[in-house]
């Protein structure tokens, strides 16, 4: 469909009306027209009209259809004339033309990261740099990206997952959405005030086309060179695409193949209420690409004969709810939450997260216990009402002490539930550095600091950062952290431990009573290799969600083995955690309230200078006989 280069010219090809006619321009002189064609002399099927204007194409060229008398642009366009700035809702011709095919890729391909080595970062492409603050030079755009790869490098992550940035119109107008007739378009009182934007981008566009307000000059070079920077970087870059119900859903595969083949894209998240799930994934020339969805059924697609993309996932708010409640020392929660610690089913794959461009940020979420959504002019009835948040104490920003130094704790807290889960890690940018919406939880229209990150630099700020990425560095140097295949609870490798295990109050003890908020885990390092020789550790993480102090009892380690504190989510200052290094049978640890303690496997020095000692000892005492 579209307008497609072939030898000798270019093939035109429409689904219109009867009356049509495509009419060709050179938009440098005043929208000349050059050339007209009835297309309803050229009909291959009902509805559907093709034909090849033959001879070289000018890049001074333009085209689009007069339909009944009216002016009507290619729905299948994947370039346009029209050039307008984020949110301008002034109407301008817009005429199709064909992109420039000289890009030089460079032998860029996708780079199939396997899911459990991915560390996702999802992000507005308009929001991640549009801020002052972001430091760089193309504010707001595809090459903001680019110039933020080193900060995302650096953090550790490896996969970023773009909101839509397909050409969408922004501008929402009355009418546009029978079922927001009583929302207030206007976002200032009086006549001439403009229009309220839709920020995040989930309607109907132009699905062939990079968002033009999102680049500086070519939005189609400059998403390539993104793409190539990004892969460069080693970053996949992930797609949202929004379909309506109204959309014909058998152009949806076509489309994902264009963005793959086109712009080497590597996969796609799928968001409307009819995918074709089935079609896609049985699709061979998607196979090595990501498919995320929120749902789809998943045995309609592995039981089929045919063969199906196994890079499809689920990403939807299971695992983001669980914790939450649990975060919040919810009752109830502990059965689920270790259910979602482990899960990786081997044939459809999950990507986890805490929070989404939907809901609270990472920040808001310890801080605000009501969403606070005025500024939408809705009267604050839009958003979700259960957000399954906690502010610590005080609603908004404070200055107590104690409610600063319990944020920040319920936020390491939150990052470890989502970096030591088995699933893949989605982060939400800005949470990386305590970014702040206000209270907002659902702002779609704030094209603005609310909607925007906002990079901070503060104290509390780096400490966070600097969290996460020791986090994401610490799961990605032990591959017993971010294991191909579910854990089994069991021993099959023969090896005297189960490859996970649960331990309550008492060794290989667990409870899940409902008022209950604490569990230990202990993942075996046998079920790993660091190297081809050396096995990998073993940790155990001590989750004390309780608002009381819990004792934990260890077990025991292979020979030659003692436990050691990796890192705390609390402030241990005041020495509240008992032992640093505990090697003994019986040991117990105490782990402060509302804290997770991460322990690791190290080898017994105490031990290992003990056995040298004794058969010195011995050496003196054989060489005195």
């Amino acid at each position: 469909m579209g307008a497609v280069r072939v030898p000798g010219g270019v093939q035109f090809t429409a689904a219109l009306s009867f009356r049509n006619t495509l009419k060709l321009f050179i938009h440098s002189k005043d929208n000349e027209i050059i050339d007209h064609v009835s297309m309803s002399e050229y009909r291959v099927a009902p509805g559907l009209y093709s034909c090849v204007i033959e001879g070289e194409w000018n890049s001074e060229y333009s085209y689009s259809y007069e339909v009944d008398g009216k002016s009507c642009p290619d729905p299948f366009m994947s370039a346009s004339t029209a050039r307008r700035a984020f949110g301008d809702g002034e109407a301008e011709t817009d005429r199709a033309k064909l992109p420039d095919t000289g890009f030089d890729w460079e032998g860029d391909r996708a780079l199939e990261i396997p899911f459990n080595n991915v560390i996702a970062y999802q992000l507005h492409v308009r929001g991640f740099t549009a801020h002052s603050s972001s430091h760089v030079r193309n504010r707001g755009r595809f090459l903001g990206i680019v110039e933020k790869l080193d900060h995302l490098q650096k953090l550790g992550v490896n996969q970023i997952v773009l909101m839509p940035c397909y050409e969408f119109d922004e501008v929402m107008r009355p009418g546009d959405n029978q079922s927001m007739e009583n929302i207030d378009y206007r976002m200032e009182t009086g006549d001439g005030a403009p229009l309220k934007i839709n920020f995040w981008g989930f309607t109907s566009g132009r699905y062939y086309m990079p968002k033009a307000a999102y680049s500086s000059k070519d939005p189609v070079n400059e998403f390539k060179s993104m793409v190539k920077e990004c892969h460069r970087a080693g970053i996949e870059v992930i797609m949202r695409f929004y379909f309506p119900d109204h959309l014909n859903k058998a152009f949806i595969p076509d489309i994902l193949r264009f963005w793959a083949r086109e712009y080497h894209v590597d996969g796609f998240f799928l968001m409307g209420s009819d995918i074709p799930m089935e079609i896609i994934a049985a699709d061979v020339f998607l196979r090595d690409r990501k498919i995320y969805n929120t749902f789809f059924n998943k045995d309609a697609i592995t039981c089929k004969k045919y063969g199906y993309n196994r890079n499809m996932a689920f990403v939807n708010s299971d695992f983001m709810n669980c914790c939450r409640k649990f975060l919040k020392s919810d009752e109830n929660q502990l059965s689920e939450f270790c259910f979602r610690q482990r899960l990786n089913p081997p044939d459809v794959h999950v990507v986890n997260y805490i929070t989404d461009y939907y809901g609270f940020t990472l920040n808001d979420l310890v801080t605000y216990d009501y969403k606070h959504n005025e500024s939408n002019r809705e009267d604050n009835s839009d958003g979700e009402n259960f957000n399954y948040s906690w502010n610590c104490g005080a609603e908004g920003p404070s200055r107590k002490r104690s409610v600063l130094s319990l944020r920040m704790k319920q936020m390491k807290n939150a990052l470890t539930f989502l970096l030591l889960a088995q699933g893949t890690p989605m982060l939400t940018a800005g949470d990386e550095f305590m970014n702040t919406q206000n209270g907002n939880n659902n702002p779609y229209c704030q094209d603005n600091e609310i909607g925007w990150v906002v990079w901070k630099d503060s104290k509390q700020a780096a400490q966070i950062y600097e969290f996460t990425e020791m986090l994401i560095k610490l799961r990605r140097e032990h591959p017993i952290l971010h294991p191909e295949r579910e854990f089994r609870i069991m021993d099959y490798a023969s090896c005297g431990f189960p490859d996970l295990s649960y331990h309550g109050d008492m060794a290989w003890s667990p409870r899940y009573d409902n008022h209950l908020r604490h569990i230990g885990i202990m993942i075996c390092g046998k079920y790993a290799r660091l190297t081809k020789i050396k096995e990998d550790d073993f940790f155990y993480i001590a989750y004390n969600m309780h608002w009381e102090d819990h004792t934990f009892a260890l077990p025991k380690l292979p020979k030659g083995l003692v436990w050691t504190v990796k890192y705390l989510t609390c402030d241990d200052s005041a020495g509240r955690i008992v032992h640093k290094t505990i090697g003994e049978r019986g040991d117990t640890v105490t782990v402060p309230d509302r804290t997770v303690a991460v322990f690791i496997s190290t080898e017994d020095k105490a031990a290992q200078t003990a056995a040298v000692d004794t058969k010195k000892k011995g050496n003196t005492k054989d060489a005195g006989r």
